[in-house]
């Protein structure tokens, strides 16, 4: 096992062309050092959280943030048990294609732009109602529910703000994951954070007091969305790699800083591998995709990371893996969007909203504003559901398909090319992967 800091993985999956097979600590497979020694911040900043939230897991009431300094150390101590023993990647997870002489880097450009503006364009129409239940949107904006931004469009949230502090982090580290810099700025974000989550709040206070990044989030175990939201540049970067195997492995890194509850993590790496899958086979030509190969990708890259079912908040409580909830999600596709969000719930809970954005994904993968608009009116968790649905339907159809086909809300995207030149950051360091 790697220890001082280094996460050890269980590798045991179904590649999607390729044998179960166990591998016990992924060093045995020739990977070293797959995660970093964790250092402390050095300067954490002080401030106050002006937009506290009032919605599912976002309750925190208004108060300043106090983050104090000190002495930055490079001695950890050694766990004899670490908490990254508990996650499992697939190491014989494969693409449903390869890239030879097939890739098109403007294309994957194209999608980089569109799965981050999309995304944000998904948080900015969910936020206009985020919270609400489906009958105050429909009171508010009859039957159609919310469907258009204000003239003067919407701000970000947490989802678009913390999705950009990932891809910021990548870019500035030439596309590696650097604990230090990403927890540096977590806890430079937090001040300025819109509608933080409860779990998001604490594990980054932990971060500033001089916890480790590999600690936090298994110690607090959240099954929140807060990662999974954020996750989509860990996606396209990781897109043009031969095999996802570093996708699924940076996902978990990403995640686990705050979210550390197994479901957290698997609603992680499943949302990551959706928009890497999706911004491939737009690279390659890809006209088409099939849902159910979709489908099975995913869970295929979450298998293993559920030790055990998770219990359900809707009365009658089950116990239910999120691998088997995303295999419903088809059967979900001819029904009302209405009835399935009424049927699944849709908080800031992994098992409720990674799966409502799947399906206004797969709904209509072919129309931007379907998706953003069945993701928004989706209820409670709205800014979240379509931001995610957002960041896989702009890795399918692109930033020209969104331009062209919302002309009028593109021009209302919130720092608009403040997030392309993130994306063109990201796009850049992911073809310089292809054939690594």
């Amino acid at each position: 096992m790697l220890r001082s800091g280094f996460l050890t993985l269980t590798g045991f999956g179904r590649g999607m062309r390729g044998e179960e097979r166990p591998i016990r600590g992924l060093a045995a497979s020739g990977a070293t050092n797959l995660f970093p020694n964790p250092y402390p911040l050095e300067t954490p900043k002080h401030g106050t959280d002006h937009d506290a939230w009032a919605g599912p897991d976002r309750s925190d009431p208004p108060r300043p943030v106090e983050l104090r300094r000190y002495l930055p150390t490079d001695e950890q101590p050694v766990m004899e048990d670490s908490p990254m023993d508990r996650y499992v990647v697939s190491t014989t997870l494969a693409w449903p294609d390869d890239l030879v002489d097939r890739l098109d880097a403007g294309v994957y450009r194209d999608r980089c732009i569109g799965s981050l503006l999309a995304g944000a364009l998904g948080d900015e129409l969910g936020s206009l109602v985020e919270g609400w239940p489906r009958e105050r949107i429909l009171d508010r904006y009859g039957p159609a529910g919310v469907n258009d931004l204000p003239a003067e469009g919407a701000h970000w949230t947490d989802d678009t703000q913390l999705t950009a502090v990932v891809g910021q982090s990548l870019v500035a580290t030439g596309g590696q994951f650097d604990p230090r810099d990403f927890t540096r700025r977590l806890v430079d974000w937090l001040p300025t954070g819109r509608g933080v989550g409860r779990a998001t709040r604490k594990a980054i206070h932990l971060l500033a007091e001089g916890r480790r990044w590999d600690e936090v989030g298994p110690e607090l175990d959240s099954s929140g969305n807060g990662a999974a939201m954020r996750t989509a540049p860990v996606g396209l970067i990781h897109a043009l790699d031969p095999t996802p195997g570093e996708l699924l492995v940076d996902a978990v890194r990403f995640a686990l800083p705050t979210h550390g509850g197994e479901i957290g993590v698997a609603g992680t790496v499943a949302m990551a591998a959706g928009v890497g899958y999706l911004a491939r086979r737009a690279a390659v030509g890809a006209g088409t995709f099939d849902a159910l190969e979709f489908i099975d990708f995913l869970v295929a890259s979450i298998a293993q990371i559920e030790t055990s079912p998770t219990p359900t908040r809707r009365p009658p409580e089950t116990l239910v893996y999120l691998r088997d909830r995303l295999r419903e999600v088809p059967g979900w596709l001819d029904r009302d969007p209405a009835d399935v969000f009424e049927e699944s719930w849709t908080g800031a809970f992994v098992l409720e909203s990674v799966p409502a954005a799947i399906y206004a994904f797969l709904r209509s993968p072919g129309d931007l504003r379907s998706v953003l608009v069945t993701g928004a009116n989706a209820s409670h968790d709205t800014d979240t559901i379509a931001s995610m649905a957002g960041n896989l339907v702009g890795a399918w159809l692109g930033a020209g398909a969104l331009q062209a086909g919302l002309p009028e809300w593109w021009d209302r995207i919130a720092r608009r090319n403040e997030l392309a030149n993130l994306a063109e950051g990201l796009a850049t360091l992911g073809c310089a992967r292809v054939g690594r």
